[in-house]
């Protein structure tokens, strides 16, 4: 009696462990997929589709959910796969998508078609997405002849879209789209363009002594595009104009200075993983720099800028996004604006009213410090518009 019980502990206990172990395999799995599509959708960002499609091709291998499909849809796509892309579409749609997902499918389905239709293509959906409507509601019944591989429960399942093409046959393949189509849905400071204003102020000189003002402020206006997005590498245009007060030496026609700068830069945003939404952005750019004394003006009453010299912009920002995507972006700035003595100025004709560059004290350069503050809005897409899908 007491081996019957201890047989029978013995095989409750074992129940036991493989109820436990089995939950803990399939979540494996489903984490494992989850990893390859985060992956798949930071590779989206930075261009490399054929590697973004290897880790969705892995992630549906292991766990088919439409989501993933979809993405695979999409990144095949963006390499001109168009069989390929509408094989995964379909496997997405098979696989009881949500409404909102399904309304996605459908879209890219249409683009994908209307996009061969212009290029003469002629779409052969294979596997799981070709077109089959015998199969089951999951789209997982295994071939007996070619079971599958355990770990990877769906490799060499001829229904879902990852199994390779009959043997001769190739896949069409086209032009790919001309800009991408997506928009990842977690926020991780990556954008296309962006459009911000700067309010700033500070110290410097500017000429010769005491002709200008040492106190300053100005405005800024630029725009950013995203050059490298896995290595968060841009560039900045911009044009600012900052206003110097009243001197000590009352020079005749010389009291302040107004600078309006056209320029650009190159930057680089540093986030630590442990706070995303918060990023160091060193900056240096380069600068035309066209100079108005006294805010001097033409017959017309208009202000005009008669100098010019060469300036440079030096800065460090620190910046913190908000909203889903970080697309709302406060920051200050420390930074400098240095200038050359200005190399072109009105002329020397005695007719002319217009005071030499030597009168006005600008054939000696400088420089201002400066601390400011900003918003910057990111956009998504080359112009701004809402994406055409975005990745799950």
């Amino acid at each position: 009696m007491t081996r019957l019980t201890s047989i029978a502990a013995m095989a409750a206990s074992l129940a036991t462990i493989i109820t436990l172990a089995a939950p803990a395999s399939a979540q494996s799995q489903a984490d494992l997929a989850s990893n390859l599509n985060d992956e798949g959708k930071e590779l989206m960002y930075a261009g490399k589709y054929a590697e973004a499609s290897a880790k969705f091709r892995d992630a549906v291998a292991r766990v088919p959910e439409p989501k993933y499909f979809f993405n695979l849809c999409t990144s095949n796509f963006q390499q001109g796969k168009f069989d390929e892309a509408i094989t995964a579409c379909n496997a997405a749609d098979k696989h009881s998508p949500t409404p909102e997902l399904a309304a996605k499918i459908t879209k890219l389905t249409d683009r994908i078609k209307q996009e061969a239709k212009a290029q003469n293509i002629e779409l052969h959906p294979t596997g799981g997405g070709g077109g089959d409507q015998n199969l089951p509601p999951d789209g997982t019944t295994p071939d007996p002849t070619n079971p599958p591989d355990p770990t990877h429960p769906n490799v060499g399942n001829p229904n879902v879209a990852t199994s390779n093409p009959p043997s001769g046959y190739t896949p069409a393949v086209g032009r790919p789209p001309a800009q991408g189509l997506f928009v990842a849905t977690t926020a991780d400071n990556k954008y296309t363009w962006t459009l911000g204003v700067d309010l700033f102020g500070g110290g410097g000189k500017i000429g010769r002594a005491d002709y200008y003002g040492s106190s300053a402020g100005g405005l800024r206006f630029k725009g950013d595009y995203l050059l490298n997005a896995a290595q968060r590498f841009g560039a900045q245009g911009y044009f600012q104009i900052q206003h110097f007060g009243q001197g000590e030496m009352q020079s005749a026609g010389v009291a302040t200075l107004d600078v309006f700068d056209l320029g650009i830069a190159a930057y680089k945003h540093l986030c630590p993983r442990s706070s995303p939404r918060l990023c160091l952005t060193p900056l240096a750019g380069v600068q035309l720099a066209l100079m108005s004394p006294a805010g001097e003006n033409d017959s017309a009453g208009s202000q005009v800028f008669n100098y010019a010299a060469l300036g440079g912009r030096l800065e460090m920002g620190l910046q913190y996004g908000i909203g889903k995507r970080m697309e709302h972006v406060l920051g200050v700035q420390l930074g400098v604006n240095v200038y050359s003595p200005v190399f072109s100025g009105p002329s020397e004709n005695p007719l002319d009213d217009m005071a030499s560059i030597e009168e006005v004290g600008l054939d000696k350069g400088g420089a201002a410090v400066y601390v400011g503050f900003g918003y910057t809005y990111r956009f998504n897409t080359p112009l701004g518009s809402s994406p055409f899908v975005t990745l799950e």
